[in-house]
């Protein structure tokens, strides 16, 4: 003989069981159902107590999910809220002037963000002064279509003193007393290359453009900006907050036309003059500085790197790599933001907002982030080695041969 210990059922359905802690049987085993029977349970309560049992396990095994999904979704729906509570107090708390034609100079307007900003303002009613390398470009032509009558477009190279100065004395004429509320240094040209490709002259070039361009623009202008108390507005780089390989020559004027902005606001904020950065982040597809005439100016200046890199130099990297770095640049376009609106928007603000933000860095990209973007957020709170990791992986490819035979 031997006992049969009570079944274990779990607690909450132990109820359905009978009473009956132990019964005796016999050395044969008795019939299956009729375990259930002398149990005190019947076949059609146990099968019930199944289903019950898997219904409960169910239960507690996708309860945790089902309460997860109500905490994540009332926890997007609590950000959202936070958000638009937040957008909406910022949009009542920001004041903007009122316009009455006020005078803006923008540099650049020949294509890309200095003539979308002209045509924005022009529309918005200011007195738009369009400096255009050529009087005789698309974008000027553009420009000089509008019929408002409150566009005026004239050729300006930032880089020549006597086209600034002769930019000065029409400025002066146009807006009398009132002075320049505000002065949009925006022209620049795009330069890549690895810094030993580069030559001296190409940093010159660019530098000519990007800084002392903003630099003598600035110079020359600051006495009326000062007279109506207006700002300087200049048109910078996410590249100029974070350095990228292949942007030594880009990157150093950036970087240069932040420190000065930096210097500028300080010094300007005992006159009420506001200095403000705006940095875009991947947009080079939409501005024009990924078009076939700069693609073109581009390929020879690649050629003219090869020509006039040392011996060492062209062993170290090889032609292909060369080659490689181009056609990576010509098919960056591809990854840029379609549209220029959000850095039209930025710099709509900081003409019109009474207290405009000293920097704005404004996001761009075809894909959901701007990866440069998210990189210059990230450096405050990383460390450098692993920002620098960050960036190689995503940016320096492929490598030059010595490098490969390193690795």
């Amino acid at each position: 003989m031997f006992r049969l210990h009570q079944l274990e059922i779990h607690r909450p359905f132990r109820h359905l069981v009978s009473t009956k802690a132990k019964c005796q049987v016999s050395d044969q085993p008795p019939p299956r159902f009729a375990t259930f029977i002398r149990g005190g349970m019947k076949l059609k309560q146990f099968v019930h107590l199944q289903v019950f049992e898997l219904f409960y396990l169910l239960v507690l095994a996708f309860l945790p999910f089902i309460v997860a999904q109500k905490v994540v979704g009332l926890t997007i729906l609590t950000v959202i809220g936070v958000f638009g509570f937040c957008y909406i107090f910022k949009k009542l708390l920001t004041k903007t002037i009122e316009i009455t034609g006020q005078a803006v100079l923008i540099t650049g307007c020949d294509s890309g963000f200095g003539n979308a900003i002209a045509r924005r303002l022009d529309s918005m009613g200011f007195l738009v002064l369009a400096g255009c390398l050529s009087e005789k470009s698309d974008g000027a032509e553009r420009l000089k279509a509008s019929g408002s009558g409150r566009i005026h477009v004239f050729e300006l190279d930032v880089t020549n003193d006597y086209s600034v100065e002769s930019c000065l004395e029409r400025v002066n004429q146009l807006t009398s007393e009132r002075g320049l509320w505000a002065l949009v240094n925006n022209a620049g040209i795009n330069f890549e290359g690895d810094f030993e490709f580069c030559t001296l002259d190409m940093f010159r070039q660019v530098m000519e453009v990007n800084l002392y361009g903003a630099i003598r623009m600035t110079k020359a202008f600051l006495p009326l900006i000062r007279r109506a108390k207006g700002r300087v507005i200049n048109v910078s780089s996410a590249k100029g907050q974070l350095a990228a390989p292949n942007n030594s020559v880009y990157g150093v004027t950036k970087f240069g036309l932040e420190s000065l902005s930096d210097v500028l606001r300080l010094e300007m904020s005992q006159f009420g003059v506001k200095v403000v950065v705006v940095e875009p982040g991947n947009f080079g597809g939409a501005t024009g500085m990924l078009s076939k005439p700069t693609l073109t100016r581009m390929r020879d200046e690649y050629d003219e790197m090869w020509e006039k890199a040392s011996s060492d130099v062209k062993e170290t990297y090889g032609k292909a790599y060369l080659d490689a770095k181009y056609d990576a640049f010509a098919q960056s376009a591809s990854t840029t933001c379609s549209t220029l609106a959000p850095v039209i928007d930025a710099l709509e603000d900081s003409v019109c907002n009474v207290k405009p933000l000293a920097r704005y860095l404004v996001s761009g990209s075809n894909k959901w982030f701007d990866y440069f973007v998210i990189l210059i957020y990230l450096k405050t709170i990383l460390p450098v080695s692993w920002i620098d990791s960050l960036i190689i992986k995503q940016f320096i490819k492929p490598y030059p041969r010595a490098a490969q035979a390193v690795r």
